[in-house]
Order: structure tokens, then sequence, then C-alpha cells
């Protein structure tokens, strides 16, 4: 239980995530003239930061810092100037949203970092804006990262948050992550209740089921995906979100939806696919009564012209600033290109699908539905076939970006295993959401309305009662990061930060590590408190007889899990030696906490950690 007590710095790094979304929020109602949803004026508002920024960096070898100061204050004016600022109705929605979400928030604001991805260039991206307050270049400090070219919009939380704090926001991206997912569940309980364009908030009931709409009734929602830094969630929320917006007719939504496609296109190398489709799909919605396909067309063009140039100015900064290719994902000449694996690929996309049957189920029930219904000419005005229009746009044009990224990107063993495929295409699982509740409100509601009032109050109730009651219930499945390796590899790097000096040189010893724990431990000495961000850290995926005597150039030496023969040392341990004027000795050693059950994600590898399996 000690474990879900967060830290100063966790309840810090959440406050300021907070704040960060209240001025994008504050930003978005200025800039839409107080006509924005708070939960859409939140995707505007990081949606006009993020173009702001980048350009800024791009062009600027000036701190980052100053534009973000200057946004947070157009953010803040934003909200108590009268024209734009949060109405009641609005602060009732946000309020209701807060209180349903107490034991989720609860249960996560002492959630801490912990995928190897994470580690590799999430977060290592944001500790560099917050570090320097520049993009990382040739020539500037090293970024400690595996990718320091991968786009930034995420990071970008970070930095603005790390305006009001004393230390890096270790949190912010799981913080941000749980935010945006709050403010789709809000979208979607004002679509069930058909209120999105009225004040008034939805009823508790069915804000609670929007937020399970969101989260636990959402077939493509994974805690270990959704619930942690990655960009899963920003992709999924911010399509789904802007999938809305392809929908709307008014003029005002077109400059929204252009701020959303500008954060999507800059959350991963990947999503300038889903924000084409996203254009694709608005330049094929029927034309307002009287009006033209020309218009449509034009619109969609005008939405993603911000987004165009965003994706254009990152693309030169990448190529212009950085000396090696390997700085972000790229492509494989196109004579290399493995056309020959299509095949291979295919029957493991097949076979992924057949075993993710819960997600890809749906999905391929509501595009056939949507096809069906189009096949007997049902109106494509509808909202339900519009938006089933955009969905079906979307997962084609996304899933063949994909399978080129197969083919043109990853190694052969990659390929063949179709890598990623379901969490990439979890990415569609919001605009899935929005789809079903748009085909299915009609029915749904003939059918609540036609129930008792004590039955319609005891579901209202129900709900509830699920979404207060699900983070504690399955308390296990959202916090992974309470999984025994997780907790050893937290132990190795406190006791390696609070040993060793801001800048000494450090061998990691850790026998039978395949790459995975080192990215880890490597990121929580550097970005964790008490930071050692400039550390020299060296690998060492095994350990031999004359280890120690390469190690002259070290000052310290830890091994993850000791073996058998080692002098003055018992087996499987952690220990921790020192150079001195006397070779090596031993300054220190620890058991790890007992194992738990061992039902483990393997993200990180276990004989290092001295854990079976």
């Amino acid at each position: 239980m000690a474990l879900l007590v967060p830290s100063l710095a966790q309840l810090a790094g959440w406050a300021a995530v907070g704040f960060a979304a209240l001025m994008f929020i504050g930003l978005g109602r200025l800039v839409s003239r107080g006509r924005a949803l708070p939960e859409i004026a939140l995707i505007a508002g990081w949606g006009v930061a993020c173009w702001i920024l980048t350009i800024w960096g791009v062009a600027l070898p000036i701190s980052l810092r100053v534009p973000a100061i200057a946004l947070t204050a157009a953010g803040l004016i934003g909200l108590i100037q009268p024209r734009s600022r949060l109405t009641a109705a609005d602060w009732r929605a946000l309020g209701r949203v807060l209180l349903l979400s107490l034991p989720l928030l609860a249960v996560m604001v002492s959630a801490r970092p912990s995928q190897p991805d994470t580690f590799l260039n999430l977060l290592p991206n944001a500790a560099y804006l917050y570090d320097h307050g520049l993009f990382p270049a040739a020539g500037r400090p090293a970024a400690h990262s595996l990718l320091p070219a991968a786009p930034y919009n995420l990071q970008f939380v970070a930095l603005i948050a790390g305006l009001v704090t004393p230390q890096f926001p270790f949190v912010a991206l799981i913080a941000f992550n749980v935010a945006l997912q709050l403010a789709a569940g809000l979208l979607l309980a004002r679509l069930v209740a058909d209120s999105d364009d009225r004040a008034e908030p939805p009823g508790w009931s069915v804000v609670a089921f929007g937020l399970l709409l969101a989260t636990a009734l959402n077939p493509g929602f994974v805690p270990r995906y959704h619930l942690s830094g990655y960009s899963e969630p920003s992709v999924t929320v911010v399509l789904a979100i802007a999938g809305y917006l392809a929908l709307r007719r008014d003029r005002m939504s077109v400059w929204l939806l252009a701020a959303a496609l500008a954060a999507l296109v800059e959350i991963k190398q990947d999503s300038v696919a889903l924000a084409l489709g996203i254009m694709l799909a608005a330049s094929a919605q029927p034309p307002d009564v009287g009006g033209s396909g020309g218009v449509v067309v034009r619109r969609a063009v005008m939405a993603a012209i911000p987004a165009g140039v965003l994706y254009a100015a990152w693309t030169w900064y990448v190529h212009a600033q950085f000396a090696s290719s390997d700085v972000e994902l790229t492509w494989m000449p196109l004579a290399q290109w493995q056309w020959h694996m299509l095949p291979m690929v295919l029957r493991q996309i097949a076979r992924i699908v057949a075993e993710k049957v819960v997600f890809f189920g749906p999905l391929l029930a509501v595009l056939i539905a949507f096809i069906v219904r189009a096949c007997r000419r049902a109106p494509l005005a509808a909202p339900g076939q519009r938006t089933g229009l955009t969905l079906l746009v979307v997962t084609l044009v996304y899933n063949a970006a994909l399978l080129v990224s197969y083919i043109g990107h990853f190694s052969g063993q990659m390929a063949a295993d179709a890598h990623s495929f379901f969490r990439y295409n979890t990415h569609l699982t919001l605009l899935l959401m929005v789809t079903l509740v748009l085909m299915l409100r009609a029915p749904a509601r003939a059918w609540f309305t036609g129930l008792t009032l004590r039955r319609r109050q005891w579901l209202g109730g129900l709900a509830i009662a699920v979404f207060i009651g699900c983070p504690v219930v399955f308390l296990h499945f959202l916090r992974f990061d309470l999984e025994t390796p997780q907790l050893r590899a937290w132990d190795l790097a406190k006791h390696l930060a609070a040993a060793v000096g801001p800048d000494d040189r450090v061998a990691l010893i850790l026998p039978g590590d395949g790459g995975s724990l080192f990215p880890v431990l490597e990121g929580l000495v550097r970005m964790t408190p008490p930071r050692r961000p400039n550390l020299v850290l060296d690998d060492l995926p095994t350990l031999a007889s004359d280890t120690f005597a390469k190690l002259t150039a070290n000052r310290w030496a830890l091994i993850s899990c000791t073996p058998s023969g080692m002098a003055g040392v018992p087996e499987g341990e952690a220990a921790l030696f020192a150079h001195g004027t006397n070779g090596w000795t031993l300054v220190d050693q620890w058991r790890y906490p007992p194992a738990d059950d061992g039902h483990w994600s393997r993200v990180i590898a276990l004989a290092p950690l001295c854990l079976p399996g």
C-alpha cells in the first residue's frame, strides 16, 4: 500500500499537468472566441501551442520557454476574459468529470514511468526540452535518446508543466494521457445525450457512462498503453476529436479541426497517416443542402494546411540539423523493400486480428454495418453514417501505411511478426466509440425511454458505481508499474543514484539483459529524483573474469544480479563496487524485495533482476 502513496514530486507533477491542461483550455477558448467546449478547447489549445513551439524551435536558437511563457499567459487570458472564459455550465461539466474520476486519479497519482519505450525516447526527449529549452541537434548537448528527432508534440506538455515545477515533472506524460481520456469521456457523454450543441452539461450518470465508454467499455483500451507515458492515448484521443470535428458544418469547426490536426500530426511519426486519413474523410463528407462538394474539399484542405506546414518544418529541421539519419525512424532504400514478405505479413495480421477479436470484432462489425447501410442507400448525411465513412477511410489509409511500413521500414523478423499491429490499431479505438455512439444513439434512446423510471435510475446509478469502483477492483491491471521487475529496476536506480556523483562514470553489469533493463535504469537515474542527468553509463550485458580489469575508466560498477563464486558477495543479490587507489571494492550490497506471483508482462528481461523465467 505504501507504493500507492505519491511522493511530493509526483503530486507536483500532476498539479503542473492540471495547470498545463487549464492553460490549453484557455488558449483553445481564446482562439475559438469562447465557442469550443472545454474538451475540444483542450485539444485545440494544445494544437496551437504545438504549432507555435515547433515553428519557434525550428527557426530560432532561442529557448522554447519564451513562447511557452507567452502561450501560458494567453491561456490565462482566455480563462479570465469575459468573452472566452468558461461558463458555469462548463465548470459543472468539468467538476462532474473530476469528482467521478477521483478514485481513478487516487490510483494513478502514484504511477511511475515503467515501459522501455518510455525510457528509450519519450521521456528523454521531454527531459531535454526541460533541461535545455531547445530541440536536440548536432553540436548541442547529448539527448540520451534512441530517437531524439522523433516528434515532440506530447513532450511539449512537460515543457509547459515544467514552468511551474521546481524539477522535471517525470509523470507529466502519464498525467496528460489520463486527462485526455477523461476529456474524451466527456465528449462521448455529450454525444450519448445529444447535447454537444447545448451549454448544459450531461447528468452525472451520463458523464459516468461516457467515461466508461472511453475506458472500461472501450474494446481497445489497454492499461499498459493508455495509462502510461506512451503516445498511444494522445493519438487516440486527438484522432477521435478530429473525427468528430470533421463532421461539423460550421466555420469555427474548420479552425478547431486545423488545430486538432496540428496536434495529431507530430505526436508520432505514423500520426501523419492518421492526419491524412482525417483530411480525406473530411473531403468525402456530403455537402450541406444546396452546397457543393468543392466547398467541402476546400474546407478539408484549409484545415490540413497548418498540420502540413508543421510536418514540413519538422522534416526540414531533422534533415538540416542532425548529422545522422538514425535519429528518427527511417525507410529502407526502395530497392531493399521486402516485398517477398508481404504474404507472411498478411498472414500474421490475420492471426493478430483473430486473437484480438474483442477489439477487431467490433471494428469490423461497424465498418461492415456502414457498408451494408450505404449499399441500401441509407442517408449519408446521418451522423452515424458520416462517422462510419470517417472511420472507414481512416482505417484503410492507416492500415495501408502500416503495411507499407512493414515492407519498407521494419527489419525482417519484426515485419514477419507484424510488429505492434494491435497496438497501432488501438489508435482507432475512440473514433470507433464515437461512431458506435452516433450509430446506436437513436435506437438506444428509444429503448431507454421505454423503461420504467425506477429501471432508468437503477441503470444510471450502476454506471456511476461501476466507473467509481473499477479503479479499485482492477488496481492490479491498472498499476502494471507495481510488477516485481519494475520494482526491482526502481530499487537498483534508487541505490545507484544515492551513491554516485552527478558526473561519474558507471558500468551497469546486467547479466542476461537483452537491451531492455539498461534503458530503464538509465532513464530512472537521469530523469527521476534525485536526478543524475550527466552520468556516463556503460552497458555490459555479461560478467566475465576480466570484466573489472577492463573498467579502468569507470568510477563505479553495479552488478544487478551477482553470480555464484564471487568473493564476499552472496549469490543472487545486487552489488555496487567503487574504483579507488586499491582497485575495486564492494561498497554496498542488498537483497531485492520478495517477488510477487510471477504474472509479469516480461517487457524487462528477468535474468538480470534475479528472477526466474
